[in-house]
């Protein structure tokens, strides 16, 4: 049974319980870095399941992610209250080739991008982090519960990309 959005979202928020959810999303480029040199082509382009993603699919997901996340943020605090869509991440993926995108420049352009979200949260008042966009299938999501999710989805595709690495050795 595939779990519910509210299910994916605990899970993701679990991963982070007494962590510093933006020092988090500040080490993960590195960590990404050291996995991808443990990788072979071949490893890293390797499905575990026909409907599974490979690392360099997850690398560029992670990139056009941060993308998503700098649209949202910068919609929420230029309006607060602002419809926010949803995205099919298989069909980004289906239609944007993720199967053949270079892993390292997916993980640059992702840690490009990082830096640029995480320079704008940093700079954020409290105030700002309570603003909120209303996600067309979830319902009203502040930035704070944004830094939150981000943070604990890094932890997902890490803990994801360090097995597909480590399986079969």
């Amino acid at each position: 049974m595939k779990e519910t959005f509210q299910e994916y979202a605990q899970r993701l928020i679990s991963k982070i319980d007494g962590k510093d959810p933006l020092r988090v999303q500040a080490s993960t480029a590195k960590k990404l870095t050291a996995l991808l040199r443990r990788g072979t082509a071949s490893r890293l382009r390797r499905r575990p399941a026909p409907e599974k993603w490979s690392v360099v699919e997850i690398l560029a997901h992670l990139a056009d992610g941060e993308i998503v996340i700098g649209w949202r943020l910068r919609s929420i605090l230029a309006s607060p209250g602002t419809a926010i869509q949803a995205y099919d991440q298989d069909a980004w993926a289906s239609h944007g080739q993720y199967a053949k995108r270079d892993p390292r420049k997916s993980l640059e352009r992702f840690r490009i991008l990082r830096e640029a979200n995480l320079e704008l949260l940093k700079s954020l008042t409290p105030a700002q982090r309570k603003q909120f966009g209303l996600h067309s299938e979830r319902g009203e999501e502040s930035i704070d519960r944004l830094i939150h999710l981000i943070a604990g989805h890094d932890l997902n595709h890490l803990e994801q990309i360090e097995a597909l690495l480590t399986k079969g050795k």
